[in-house]
C-alpha cells in the first residue's frame, strides 16, 4: 500500500503545468541601448576625425633660437600641419623637426581649440670634432652646415667612440687651468690614449698616457711658479718624465735668459 501511495504522489507532481516564461523585454532594451551608444560613439569619432571639424588655425613655435629660425621651422612643418585638431599627426611633425641638425629636443602638443604648439631646444656646441663636425655639451656628434659653425670653438680629436671622454676631459683640464689664463684650443687623444693639449697662443702640452692627471697637476704648479714668466719663449712642454720636464723653445734655440742662468725647479 505504501508503495502505491508514493507512486501516486509522483504522478500528481509530474502532471503539473509550468508557468509561461515572460518575454525578455529588459534584455532586448539593454541590447538596443548598447547598440545606440556604440553608434553614437562611432559617429562622434568619425566626426572628430573629419578635417573640417575643429580645423587648426595657428602654430606657435617656442624656444630660444640661435642657430634655428622660426621661419625654418614653419617651413619644414608646413606640409604636415594640416587636418583637424584631433587627427593632426604629432609624431610625424616631431620627427621632421628632430631631423634638423641643430635641434636637440622637440615637444609637440595640441592647444585647445585650434592651435598647435611646437617647443624646440637647440643643441649647444662645445667643440669642433675632426674637420667637418661639431660635438655638443652632451657629447653628441652632429654635422650642421659648416657656414653655421660658431667661431672660436676648441677642437677635439680622438678614436671612434671617445667623444664623451674627450668632452669630460676638456672640461676638467680647462677648469683646472683657468686661473693661469691658459685656454685650451685643441685636445687630442691618440690611439694609445695619450693626451696632447694646444693652448690659445700655440703653446703645446704633452701629458702622455700614464699618470696624465698627475702630470697636469705638476704642470700647473711649474707653470704658475716659473713658466708663465717666459710663456712667449715656450713652444712645447713635455711632462712625460718621472722627475722633471722638457721644454722646446721657439726657433729650437734656448732664449738668452736660459743660457745665462741655471735654475732648479
Amino acid at each position: 500500500m505504501a508503495r502505491r501511495k508514493k507512486n501516486r504522489r509522483v504522478q500528481r507532481g509530474a502532471s503539473r503545468s509550468q508557468p509561461p516564461r515572460a518575454f525578455p523585454w529588459w534584455t532586448i532594451g539593454q541590447g538596443l541601448l548598447t547598440l545606440s551608444l556604440v553608434g553614437v560613439v562611432v559617429w562622434g569619432i568619425n566626426h572628430l576625425a573629419d578635417p573640417e571639424t575643429l580645423p587648426l588655425r595657428q602654430v606657435n613655435i617656442k624656444g630660444q633660437f640661435k642657430y634655428v629660425t622660426q621661419q625654418k621651422l614653419h617651413k619644414v612643418t608646413a606640409g604636415y600641419v594640416k587636418g583637424g585638431f584631433f587627427n593632426v599627426n604629432l609624431k610625424t611633425i616631431r620627427t621632421v623637426v628632430e631631423e634638423l641638425p641643430w635641434v636637440a629636443q622637440v615637444n609637440v602638443r595640441r592647444v585647445w581649440p585650434d592651435a598647435l604648439q611646437i617647443e624646440v631646444q637647440e643643441k649647444i656646441p662645445l667643440a669642433r670634432w675632426g674637420k667637418d663636425a661639431l660635438i655638443s655639451i652632451e657629447g653628441e656628434i652632429f654635422t650642421p652646415p659648416e657656414a653655421s659653425f660658431p667661431q672660436g670653438l676648441p677642437k677635439l680629436q680622438g678614436p671612434p667612440d671617445s667623444e664623451r671622454l674627450l668632452v669630460s676631459r676638456l672640461e676638467k683640464i680647462q677648469a683646472q687651468l683657468n686661473s693661469l689664463g691658459l685656454r685650451v684650443v685643441q685636445l687630442t687623444m691618440g690611439e694609445r690614449r695619450d693626451w696632447h693639449v694646444v693652448f690659445e697662443d700655440g703653446m703645446e702640452l704633452i701629458l702622455g698616457r700614464a699618470h696624465s692627471k698627475q702630470r697636469l697637476t705638476r704642470f700647473q704648479q711649474i707653470y704658475a711658479h716659473l713658466l708663465r714668466l717666459h710663456r712667449e719663449d715656450i713652444k712645447r712642454v713635455d711632462m712625460r718624465y718621472t722627475n722633471g720636464f722638457a721644454i722646446t723653445w721657439h726657433g729650437n734655440t734656448a732664449p738668452a735668459w736660459v743660457r745665462e742662468a741655471a735654475f732648479d725647479v
